[in-house]
């Protein structure tokens, strides 16, 4: 009799905590917390839908006012399996949770299915958390800090650059965009003479070669990072899973 009380009462238990996560949705953005207005919401989630449609990488944002007690990892995890999200034979799923600072401190987590913690291993998740989401955060632009770490996740999840590519740290970039000013600024009419100091005969003077420069090195970036267009709804998860990769931070 023993034995059934207690197997009722784990029965009961699993129950509620089961209870506490949300229920699986069909969007890509459950703005439980009401941290992002509806516009925003759109936005977010046209943009990922669009992602997903292109590259079969699935990205889910939740926000949440609680916890319920769980460590935030956990809580992502548990996310991920259950909603399955990414793609059953690539696990290319990413999951963004957020609990924004009331009375106690705001937390967020990037959870990333198997199949990504390549690309995104948890020493660049930890890197985007510190660098795109926090400081965003901390000034309560949660919407902010979520586009800044989309900008770097989405190309380098895409395979289109590498970490460093996304960030626009790659060292040839650079030069290239410094030979270009180079040469624009110094270029003439053919004639050899130079353009310092002044436009010369039809050549650009080195201010704006200086601006083009800066355009270059600025709109270095995956072509997902800048995405705002529409696109259909959204097509349902695909069974993804999620072995522990990722990292979070909390201020």
């Amino acid at each position: 009799m023993k034995k059934i009380a207690l197997l009722f009462i784990s029965m009961m238990l699993s129950t509620v905590l089961f209870a506490q996560f949300p229920a699986k949705t069909n969007r890509l953005v459950n703005d439980y917390a009401g941290l992002f207005t509806d516009r925003q919401c759109m936005n977010l989630e046209h943009r990922l839908v669009a992602f997903a449609d292109t590259t079969s990488n699935q990205i889910l944002i939740i926000t949440t006012p609680s916890l319920e007690g769980y460590d935030i990892s956990e809580y992502a995890y548990k996310i991920g399996e259950t909603w399955g999200v990414g793609q059953a034979e690539h696990d290319n799923g990413v999951v963004i949770v957020i609990k924004p600072k009331t009375d106690t401190p705001g937390r967020v987590f990037i959870a990333t299915g198997y199949g990504l913690e390549g690309a995104l291993p948890d020493a660049v998740c930890k890197e985007i958390v510190d660098m795109d989401m926090i400081p965003h955060f901390m000034n309560n632009d949660y919407y902010g800090g979520v586009v800044a770490a989309l900008d770097v996740i989405m190309p380098v999840a895409a395979g289109e650059y590498s970490y460093q590519e996304a960030r626009g740290d790659e060292g040839g970039f650079l030069a290239l965009a410094i030979v270009v000013i180079v040469i624009v600024a110094f270029s003439g009419n053919g004639s050899g003479n130079s353009n310092i100091g002044g436009r010369g005969n039809g050549g650009i003077d080195p201010l704006t070669a200086i601006w083009i420069g800066s355009m270059m090195s600025r709109n270095h970036g995956g072509s997902f990072g800048n995405f705002s267009g529409g696109s259909g709804g959204f097509g349902g998860f695909g069974g993804g899973s999620f072995g522990g990769g990722g990292a979070g931070g909390s201020w």
